[in-house]
């Protein structure tokens, strides 16, 4: 009997216990999910030592980007010294406004990271269509077109399997200006100048 009358006696306590305080378990167990999920995304977060930036007027192909992303990789240095190579390919698909499946939306969203990759410095590499080199030339984003290198006569093209949907598009560095922000920064300053060094190798310049 008295077994019984423990039993609920605690039975009530829970009862009274979840009536008073069954938001504050709640909130408790969402915010306990919350910093788990975070803590592993933070975890598996990879740190990339490099991005090199695709632009073009069509999609890539997700072969021939894993492809680019192989041999950077594979020729990169370890910049954050975390005992591994990774490199990122951002892809921007940005096609001419009178293609089949035109999406403004799409192509806004696209140029607006593109945009904030160009501000912050996310990538010193990039690969153009033609026209979407024109494009940004006119924003003095890159070089003049004298100091860029058509991909067909890239070595690294070629090593990669000559893939037709990146055969015309045209390879160089972002501008750095000594003045602006990121001209100012010797850790982008840095970045700037191994990632030159991997773009020539890329070409053929190096060995």
């Amino acid at each position: 009997m008295k077994k019984l009358q423990g039993n609920e006696e605690a039975k009530k306590k829970w009862e009274n216990f979840w009536y008073y305080y069954k938001y504050h378990v709640l909130a408790g167990v969402f915010i306990l999910v919350c910093i788990i999920v975070f803590a592993k995304d933070m975890l598996s977060k990879i740190d990339y030592d490099y991005c090199v930036s695709v632009v073009g007027s069509y999609a890539v192909p997700e072969e021939d980007k894993a492809a680019l992303q192989k041999w950077f990789e594979e020729h990169g240095e370890d910049l954050n010294e975390d005992g591994e190579i990774h490199v990122q390919v951002a892809d921007y698909f940005l096609p001419s406004e009178d293609d089949a499946g035109f999406d403004p939306q799409m192509y806004a969203a696209s140029q607006t990271k593109l945009t904030v990759d160009l501000q912050e410095g996310t990538s010193m590499i990039y690969f153009l269509s033609e026209e979407n080199y024109k494009r940004f030339l006119e924003m003095d984003a890159f070089p003049p077109e004298e100091e860029t290198v058509k991909m067909q006569e890239c070595n690294g093209f070629k090593k990669i399997g000559s893939p037709a949907a990146m055969e015309d598009m045209v390879v160089t560095m972002r501008l750095m200006y000594d003045e602006s922000k990121l001209g100012k920064d010797n850790e982008m300053q840095d970045y700037f100048e191994k990632s030159k060094v991997l773009l020539d190798e890329f070409i053929g310049t190096t060995e």
